[in-house]
C-alpha cells in the first residue's frame, strides 16, 4: 500500500464525528525533502490553531506507524486549499448556493467549461448558469472547484 494511503486509512478515524475533516493525504518531494501532506477542510474554514491541533493529534501516530521506514520527512498539515476540486458531500453542501468554476468531460447545452451557482448536487449536478437553470449528470462532471473572484 502507498505512503500516503496507509497514513489516511491509520488518522482518518480520529476525525470521526470532528467539525474537521481529513480530506485527502499527500506523500511527496519537494525542494530536495519528502512530505507527507495532510489536507483538511472545515465548513467555516481552517485555522492555523486547525493545523497545529491536527499536526500534534496525528504525530504520534505517524510516528507509531512508521510509514516511511525511518526514511526521514516533513509533517505538513495544511488547509485543502480553495482552488482544489470538491470531492465528498460535505464540500458540496459548503457550496450549495454559491458561485463554483466546472469543467466537463463533454460539452452540454454548448457548455464545456463555465461558473455557475451550485444548486443541488445529490442525483445530479444542478447550476444556475446566468438565471437559466441546467441539470447535468455526475458522470459528465470532470470538476468543479470553488469560484475565486480575483
Amino acid at each position: 500500500m502507498r505512503t500516503a494511503d496507509l497514513v489516511y486509512q491509520a488518522i482518518s478515524p480520529l476525525f470521526e464525528g470532528s467539525d474537521i475533516q481529513l480530506v485527502e493525504v499527500e506523500y511527496v518531494k519537494k525542494y530536495d525533502n519528502m512530505h507527507l501532506i495532510v489536507y483538511i477542510d472545515k465548513l467555516d474554514g481552517v485555522s492555523i490553531e486547525d493545523c497545529e491541533k491536527v499536526s500534534k493529534l496525528i504525530d504520534p501516530i505517524i510516528d507509531q506507524l512508521n510509514p516511511t521506514n525511518d526514511e526521514s520527512f516533513c509533517l505538513d498539515v495544511s488547509s485543502y486549499g480553495i482552488d482544489k476540486p470538491l470531492k465528498y458531500d460535505w464540500q458540496f453542501d459548503k457550496y450549495l448556493n454559491k458561485k463554483v468554476s466546472v469543467s466537463l468531460y463533454k460539452k452540454v447545452e454548448d457548455l464545456k467549461t463555465f461558473d455557475a451557482i451550485l444548486k443541488a448536487y445529490k442525483d445530479n449536478f444542478e447550476f444556475d448558469i446566468n438565471g437559466k437553470v441546467v441539470n447535468i449528470s455526475k458522470d459528465l462532471v470532470a470538476q468543479i472547484t470553488p469560484y475565486i473572484e480575483f
